[in-house]
């Protein structure tokens, strides 16, 4: 009897741990899988395994049977998912099933923490690739089976539940009772809003956002109220939330017990709870409660929900303090005024709260039909951060008082084509507006689209359809700006496919099978989205890492240390306006003293320059927005003699891939060359070496002073940066537009913009290259300069920005901090970080390539005797970007030589032209990046991409973009 027991106790187990396996390897696969059906697959695959190991462990501590036939099925099926070529490879001591599944779980355990790519190529071998259509829906409906028939032989509401090291299992009651228990708590409100007080009080709230995956552990100093001694056995969903009357907003925390808790008949159990009733007072007006707390600063007010009844329990140091005297700044403002904010981090896991805000809170009147952007909140504390803590906010009134006729109710409805879950709606246009970090309405005008009005502000499906899907007349819409392998693409189709939302009958699901339906399409996509770019973090200790980022300061960490730092997200008050000049001059003259000049060098200046030849008048300083004052020691001039040899042989190591490729190949000028312009300083058709490139100099436009043609070059970084373009680029047409002289460097934002315009309009240019940068987005303009680069972003126009020259002491300038700008780093020719390029940024893709001892053309007339070549030798990222924006325009030639139009065409994304140049920074199956750059560089040498044969290149080339 106990052999028996022991055996079926081990098959349970071993379903325990396969299914936690293949959770994790589900994720791994979809991420890689080729198509949508195949992505589906896997996405119930790793849902149903889920519910498998959730139902399982807690079958185990209940000590329920289990059906042995349904477990001897789901490990069967789960059997078929490893292919029989990797059977051979085990001993064949362990080809039985039982045997074979303990194997993969320990294989898998050893390759889960490695790298992405191992990971890949562990599912590509140990999970069949081969499966027939039928052979998935049958494993689909075996798990989903077993999983149905394990659940109802359980009690709905187990009354005890120990702790368990599944981190799934910790996620399963919150996501069904967390609705449950915000909206109790919305009616309770309601029901005690009501006064004698005149005026009528105006109420709103506001309830905190987050997963509830992992309920937030108390500080471990933090002692316990003695009078509030059974909290530690109170079996209650805790939230947070703000009330407001007239003006103010004031913490409370809320304690929703579990209605099972006062079922109890055991006297040990009900005596504790008496005692804590009679020490709660009910709340009959919301208005008391609101007025207490104004008067205790820095205190909350802890409400606990019985029965559909508020009660005061007692007041409590508050652990969020918030600056009263700033008001509260909506994601909407953020979208609109402060988008260099979002970073990738901040905006997947805030996609991925609001997400679980749609599963917690559907159907609930927090979360209206037509909620949106202007609804989530954000508070600043008393120590100036602003926690990416959202919180939604709704005004206190019954659902049947709500502004909203009959005919606006139909014709929304109409115009929603009958999906069932508006709410999905708004969701699906948050995630685009976070993702493209713009407002709705921002997006809809970019395409000239009028959006249809109603009464209570909806925006409606047909809408969302055009502006997303096709705008019409074969342009496309917003949805081709995402990156077709990327969860967030089918995400936001989820969310707006009708007929995912309803029964065959076209009514709405029920409560439960619309948050299974939510999780599985919506929510568990949204974890991978966020994994997939951040692994480090944990999705069971989101709301908690959410709450150290400081939305203010590009999501940075909030450390003690930083208590006195000033954010200036919220109030204009912080905000230093005008303390940064229209653009980063190109040339200061500053009448002040040097070391203060220097003190406020622009993040684009760079560090020591001298000529390949020096002389004396190389050697004068030069303060400029491209160059940073010289500051030499004995030995420079040595040193750069040295380097300027290690570049001219990183060139000529690029320029035999060129020759192989496209130079033996191509008769003149490609047919279809790739369009470059470049925005500088102008550039000297009068030079040696630019006279003979003269047939490739397609066009030109003074942007600096219109009333020119010409676009001499008075400065010389335009001639140095532009030659560099036609050395990387031999094949490309080259457009230039100046938008600064030596007379004034300082580029005008109007010029910057109109010349952005004209290149992408007029010139229908496919790279774009921009050696210059302000230290930061906060400039005169900035919106303007904004509209430019995304209607660039949107017409596929690569651009390339230079990094910034101010080393670890500032990050990225802008626009290279631009999502939709590719931003270049500076490295020496062995592939180690220049000092003055910005550290590598831990959550962001740093590409980089060589920018120190670049030699390059100067303007004739400013050269001088001892320069008789016209040649100097410069360093900074301005001059690695002309550099990689010319690997690029090689990279794309490639691709419109050898490569079928569709992957050429691809290679216009933003995101695939990363891909690709990654892919040219790996050298091996082991490569791991120096300085956290991935260090552009092409050679024939047998570890580069371009080191093998055509088809080879061709098929990972493929294989890098996932085709």
């Amino acid at each position: 009897m106990n052999s028996s027991t022991n055996l079926s106790s081990g098959i349970q187990d071993l379903l325990v741990d396969t299914a936690g396996t293949v959770i994790e390897v589900a994720k791994v696969a979809y991420l890689n899988a080729a198509n949508q059906e195949v992505k589906a697959f896997y996405c119930h695959l790793g849902y149903n395994c889920f519910r498998l190991q959730v139902s399982l462990t807690r079958a185990r501590q209940e000590s329920i049977e289990i059906d042995k036939h349904c477990v001897d099925q789901a490990i069967s099926s789960l059997n078929l998912l490893i292919p029989e070529t990797c059977l051979q490879e085990l001993p064949a001591n362990l080809v039985m099933h039982d045997f074979r599944l303990e194997s993969i779980n320990r294989l898998w355990k050893n390759i889960r923490t490695g790298s992405e790519s191992l990971k890949a190529e562990f599912v590509q071998r140990w999970l069949s690739q081969d499966l027939t259509e039928e052979q998935r829906n049958e494993i689909d409906k075996t798990l989903e089976r077993s999983a149905d028939v394990f659940e109802t032989s359980q009690p709905e509401q187990p009354l005890r539940k120990s702790a368990t090291t599944l981190e799934a299992l910790k996620t399963i009651e919150p996501q069904l009772a967390i609705g449950t228990a915000a909206n109790s708590v919305f009616n309770s409100l309601i029901a005690c809003k009501d006064c004698s007080c005149h005026p009528q009080h105006d109420f709103k709230a506001k309830l905190e956002l987050g997963t509830y995956r992992t309920p937030e552990k108390k500080a471990a100093y933090q002692k316990p109220v003695r009078r509030n001694h059974t909290d530690e056995d109170l079996d209650a969903i805790e939230m947070g939330m703000f009330l407001s009357m007239e003006r103010g907003w004031h913490e409370f925390r809320v304690q929703a017990v579990k209605q099972r808790v006062v079922r109890f008949n055991d006297a040990a159990e009900t005596m504790p709870h008496k005692r804590k009733k009679a020490r709660m007072a009910k709340i009959e007006t919301l208005c008391r409660p609101i007025a207490k707390t104004r008067e205790r600063p820095l205190q909350r007010l802890l409400l606990r929900l019985e029965s559909g009844k508020l009660f005061e329990v007692q007041h409590e140091k508050s652990t969020f303090q918030i600056d009263s005297s700033t008001k509260p700044v909506s994601l909407l403002r953020c979208l609109e005024d402060k988008r260099d904010l979002f970073t990738e981090k901040t905006k997947r896991i805030l996609s991925l709260i609001l997400g679980y805000t749609a599963l917690h809170l559907c159907s609930t009147s927090w979360l209206q039909s037509n909620w949106g952007s202007s609804n989530i909140k954000f508070f600043q504390t008393m120590a100036c951060k602003t926690p990416l803590r959202p919180f939604i906010e709704v005004h206190l009134q019954k659902e049947d008082t709500c502004e909203r006729s009959d005919n606006d109710a139909e014709l929304i409805d109409d115009l929603n084509s009958g999906h069932c879950c508006p709410e999905l709606i708004a969701l699906a246009i948050v995630l685009m507006e976070i993702y493209f970090v713009r407002p709705f309405r921002q997006l809809a005008s970019m395409h000239n689209i009028s959006l249809i009005p109603t009464e209570s502000g909806c925006i409606t499906l047909v809408d969302v359809d055009q502006v997303f899907g096709r705008v019409g007349d074969g342009e496309e819409g917003w949805r081709a700006q995402i990156p077709e392998d990327s969860p967030l693409l089918e995400i936001i189709d989820n969310c707006l496919d009708v007929k995912l939302w309803g029964n065959i009958e076209g009514e709405p699901l029920s409560a439960e099978e619309l948050r299974s339906r939510i999780y599985k399409t919506v929510v568990w996509p949204l974890e991978l989205y966020l994994t997939q770019g951040f692994s480090q973090i944990h999705i069971d200790t989101v709301d908690q890492y959410a709450k150290n980022l400081d939305f203010g300061q590009w999501g940075q960490e909030i450390t003690g240390s930083e208590a006195n730092n000033q954010s200036s997200l919220l109030s204009s008050a912080h905000t230093r306006k005008g303390s940064i000049p229209p653009s980063i001059p190109l040339v200061q003259t500053l009448p002040i003293s040097t070391e203060f000049q220097n003190s406020r060098q622009p993040l684009s200046q760079l560090p020591p320059v001298i000529s390949y030849k020096p002389s004396a008048a190389s050697l004068k300083p030069a303060s400029d927005a491209f160059y940073g004052s010289p500051q030499f020691s004995d030995n420079q001039s040595e040193a750069s003699v040295t380097g300027v040899k290690q570049y001219r042989a990183w060139r000529a190591e690029y320029r035999d891939v060129h020759k192989r490729f496209l130079g033996d190949i191509l008769e003149g000028l490609p047919s279809e060359p790739v369009r470059v312009a470049i925005l500088d300083t102008g550039i000297d058709r009068d030079h040696p070496m630019l006279e003979a490139c003269e047939d490739r100099l397609d066009d030109q436009k003074n942007f600096y002073d219109n009333t020119q043609r010409i676009v001499s070059d008075t400065h010389g970084h335009g001639t140095f940066a532009a030659s560099l373009l036609l050395d990387y680029a031999p094949d490309a047409s080259l457009y230039i537009a100046k938008i600064a002289d030596k007379k004034n460097m300082t580029p005008n934002v109007e010029h910057v913009v109109d010349a952005i315009y004209h290149a992408v309009n007029i010139w229908r240019v496919d790279i774009i290259s921009l050696s210059f940068g302000w230290p930061s987005s906060d400039i005169p303009g900035y919106s303007a300069i904004e509209d430019a680069i995304y209607h660039a972003y949107s017409k596929k126009v690569l651009m390339f920005a230079a990094a910034s020259n101010s080393g670890a002491r500032l990050g990225r300038a802008y626009p290279a901090s631009n999502s939709q700008v590719i931003c270049v780093h500076s490295t020496n020719a062995n592939g180690q970080a220049s000092d003055f390029s910005p550290t590598a940024e831990p959550n962001a893709l740093n590409l980089a390539t060589i920018g120190e001892s670049i030699e390059s053309a100067w303007p004739v007339l400013l050269g001088n005797d001892s320069n008789s070549d016209c040649l100097k030798t410069r360093s900074g990222t301005s001059y690695s970007t002309p550099i990689m924006a010319g690997i690029a325009a090689f990279l794309l030639q490639y691709a419109r030589t050898h490569l079928p139009a569709n992957v050429a065409l691809m290679l216009k994304r933003k995101d695939k032209m990363e891909v690709l140049l990654k892919r040219c920074a790996i050298r091996g199956p082991n490569y791991k990046p120096r300085d956290g750059y991935f260090y552009v560089h092409l050679s024939l040498h047998n570890h580069n991409l371009f080191g093998g044969d055509q088809e080879c290149i061709n098929a990972e080339i493929v294989r890098a973009l996932k085709l």
